[in-house]
Parts: structure tokens; sequence; C-alpha cells
């Protein structure tokens, strides 16, 4: 399978707080990946540098040519008065009818895409961060804790999509649960290093 993004000696730190010490990774392409860690140990970190957010102090992050990134962020980019179709169009650079037509996966329809996005609750305002996402046709995907004040339904979705999505995502998340049902490779993030290992979270747990 082709490499999609490569990390060579990757070093980061805050001061005397050292992130990442030499660090390096190799992801190809249909990798599904949980990223795991302690709180503080650079997951977030290590997501806002491959996106060009933060730079590294030494060491490469080479995305290579085939590589069209999805990054879901924690914070929110909605105008106050802005509607989801508004949103997505504008966010996406494509035509209403498409994002209407991928925005039906979620079950965002009718009366919902010309509502206001501040306006909706926290797992629909999710689930419309998502459609914005894949309307960009990315093959790596990340997310950093997708699940975050989903409800039941919208989480129930979000697992059946990964689950169908072809392409390869790391996701950082507490939720243990959700890595189980998405995620068939993990990352643990920790001493400074990133330790990849090519099975489930449960059985990297019991190793």
């Amino acid at each position: 399978m082709a490499t999609i993004l490569q990390i060579n000696g990757l070093t980061k730190a805050y001061g005397p707080q050292v992130i990442f010490d030499r660090a390096s990774l190799t992801i190809s392409e249909k990798q599904k990946i949980g990223v795991i860690g302690r709180n503080g140990a650079g997951k977030s970190t290590l997501f806002r540098m491959i996106v060009g957010e933060e730079t590294p102090d030494t060491g490469a992050l080479i995305l290579h040519d085939i590589a069209r990134l999805g990054y879901l962020k924690q914070h929110d980019t909605f105008q106050p008065d802005e509607t989801v179709i508004d949103f997505l169009t504008h966010d996406s650079g494509k035509t209403a009818w498409q994002c209407a037509k991928l925005a039906g996966k979620f079950r965002l329809k009718n009366d919902t895409l010309d509502s206001r996005v501040t306006s909706l609750s926290g797992g629909y305002q999710m689930r419309v961060k998502l459609t914005a996402m894949f309307l960009k046709d990315p093959n790596l995907l990340l997310l950093d804790e997708p699940t975050n004040y989903l409800d039941l339904s919208t989480l129930i979705l979000l697992e059946k999509v990964l689950r169908d999505y072809s392409g390869s995502f790391l996701i950082i998340s507490h939720d243990r649960e959700f890595l189980k049902n998405t995620c068939a490779e993990t990352l643990e993030v920790e001493y400074a290093k990133l330790f990849s290992y090519p099975r489930p979270l449960e059985d990297y747990l019991a190793f």
C-alpha cells in the first residue's frame, strides 16, 4: 500500500517540556488507527503539526502527493447567522446540491439545511462538521475527540460511516468502546515517542 504520511525524527518542546523526542511514524493507505495517551502527551499537538498549524523544532512531517487531509477540529468555525447549507457550500466550494446530497448521509435534510448551525444541538453541529470534512474527499482523516457531546444516534451514525470509509484515519478519543468499534490499529503517544501496534486497542492493552 502507498504511503500517505511519513514522520521522521520529530522533536517538539514547549520550554522545558519535551512533547516529542525524535519520534517517527509511517501511515499508509487504508489504516484505521486509534490514538491513545495521557492528557498532555502530545496527541493534539501531533495533529496540529500534521496540518501545519504548528511546526516541529526538528525532524520532518512529509505528506505525500496522494494525501488529501480531512481534519476535524475540536473548536467550531460557524458564523452566528450562518445556515447549514451556507456553511457547507462556502467551506467546501461545492454546489448546494452536492452538499445536500452528502449531508443526507448524516441525516441533515429539509428544514435542517436551512437552520442556523448555532441553533442546532451539539450532536447535529458535529454532523455538519463531519459533512464539511467529507465534502473535501479526504483520504486521511484526523479526528480529535469526535465523540464529545454526541447524542447516541449521531454516535452510531459516525461509527457506521467510519467502518464504511475506504481511506485512512487517526482518531484521538478517550472513548474506548468507540475506538473498539472503529479502529483496527493502535497508536500510543507516550514518553515523547510514537508507539504503533498493528492490532485493535483491546489487543494492545492485553499485550
